[in-house]
């Protein structure tokens, strides 16, 4: 199946610490396609950052755009994607 990837600009919503805003994202978006097909059967965000900058306070946040989720820990002026153990995950 061929794949295609490119960064792209999103707008996204932040939430945590009691705070939400709409703000800029940028992603590497893999779009998978079946032989010959025009229209992606699945498509996956990597490398997820939150461009613009906000006076939100340090602690954890969540980013949620075009249907998906991303935990980050915001430290100083910087948001950082946070791992998450999948066994933690409600199922």
């Amino acid at each position: 199946m061929p794949a295609t990837k490119e960064v792209v600009s999103l707008h996204g919503t932040l939430r945590g610490e009691g705070r939400q805003r709409t703000c800029s994202v940028r992603a590497m978006r893999c779009s998978v396609y079946e032989d010959e097909s025009t229209v992606p059967v699945a498509i996956t965000y990597s490398r997820c950052d939150i461009v613009d900058a906000d006076d939100f306070p340090d602690g954890n946040y969540e980013l949620e755009f075009d249907g998906h989720k991303v935990l980050f820990t915001k430290k100083g002026e910087h948001y950082l994607a946070r791992l998450v153990d999948c066994d933690t995950l409600p199922r």
